[in-house]
């Protein structure tokens, strides 16, 4: 099939290395022994991407390319689930996150959920997928080039804190990515924190990396081998319980803001087993007007880390409130000539 532009298969383009799941497992005796249906539904999800794989859309068009028609620019970074690159095709530069191919179900869930999701969203609060390869070795997700994540900005600022309206930009952009991820797609993040918060030159803020997300089951997950326990809920680490709700990623978010408010993750220790009995046991921390925080900030904040689930504000409360509503229409120059100044600094 011609693609507008792209390669057809079949004239000496190599089809893409697909990733195989045998639907039955051989025993001890070499007997054939049904699978698990949760396998049944990983071999059909890999059907699909399989079937997308190599397909990359270049200026509006949806072209099918090899993996190594890519050309390589520099590093970006690297994390626990691989490296990412910045790279370019046809004149249009991209970021790549490229991810080890495993035999391990779990690791290969995560890499399936996070194409998944990904490559289904459209939000302009979700960073965007042009398209991803798997090969024999690799499986790579080509993304839409962001300048930075605010972990990394903090770093950078030595921890000064980000002014209130820089964060309360912050604030809209991921509710309204949570939100939509909730409403269009049943799907919890499990991961908010500042270093999967982009921002781009222009000023947006965009959510990413969705390979732990957790598809909700009458609004509720249960797997509970997911995300950084720094920024986890306090019930995340309850043995009695076997699910939790989205209200968890709130709690998430309330950390999240309070780092970027003082500069400095609000629970630090010097081992993490010790900031994980902190977010456990102690009363969570509070922002006070005091501190130079408008009251609307100190009120959305404090009630997003309360230690009850039950008692911290939804997606459609936080929306209305007054703060995120603040900022619901602020303008990107802001945010981009706060953001530039920054990252022009020596």
């Amino acid at each position: 099939m011609d693609l507008r532009g792209g390669m057809t298969l079949g004239m000496g383009m190599d089809r893409p290395g697909p990733i195989n799941i045998p639907p039955n497992a051989p025993s001890e005796n070499g007997q054939q022994q049904p699978v698990d249906p949760r396998k049944f539904n990983l071999l059909q999800k890999l059907g699909e991407i399989n079937a997308n794989s190599g397909i990359i859309t270049i200026k509006g068009v949806q072209r099918r390319v090899n993996a190594s028609d890519l050309k390589f620019i520099s590093e970006i970074g690297h994390g626990s689930c691989g490296h990412v690159t910045r790279q370019s095709f046809d004149g249009v530069v991209f970021a790549v996150k490229t991810m080890v191919r495993s035999n391990i179900e779990y690791e290969m869930q995560r890499v399936l959920m996070d194409i998944d999701v990904i490559s289904k969203c459209h939000s302009s609060f979700i960073v965007k997928c042009i398209g991803y390869f798997i090969t024999p070795s690799e499986v790579k997700v080509c993304m839409e080039l962001m300048a930075t994540c605010l972990d990394r900005l903090l770093i950078r600022m030595n921890h000064q804190p980000f002014p209130e309206p820089m964060i309360g930009r912050v604030n809209y952009a991921v509710v309204k990515a949570l939100d939509y991820l909730k409403r269009e797609h049943q799907i919890m993040h499990r991961d908010v924190k500042p270093s999967n918060i982009l921002l781009s030159w222009n000023g947006e803020v965009k959510l990413c990396d969705f390979g732990i997300s957790g598809r909700l089951i009458e609004s509720r997950a249960h797997s509970r081998q997911a995300g950084c326990p720094l920024y986890m809920g306090p019930e995340r680490f309850d043995p009695k319980s076997s699910d939790y709700t989205i209200l968890s990623d709130v709690w998430s978010l309330g950390v999240s803001l309070m780092e970027l408010a003082t500069g400095r993750y609000p629970f630090l220790m010097e081992r993490e087993f010790d900031m994980i009995m902190l977010i456990i046991e102690q009363p969570p921390p509070q922002l006070r007007a005091e501190d130079n925080f408008t009251p609307e900030f100190c009120d959305l904040v404090n009630n997003c880390l309360r230690k009850n689930p039950e008692e911290r504000p939804r997606y459609e409360a936080i929306l209305q409130h007054p703060f995120t509503k603040a900022y619901e229409n602020a303008p990107l120059e802001e945010m981009e000539e706060w953001f530039v100044g920054h990252m022009e600094e020596e």
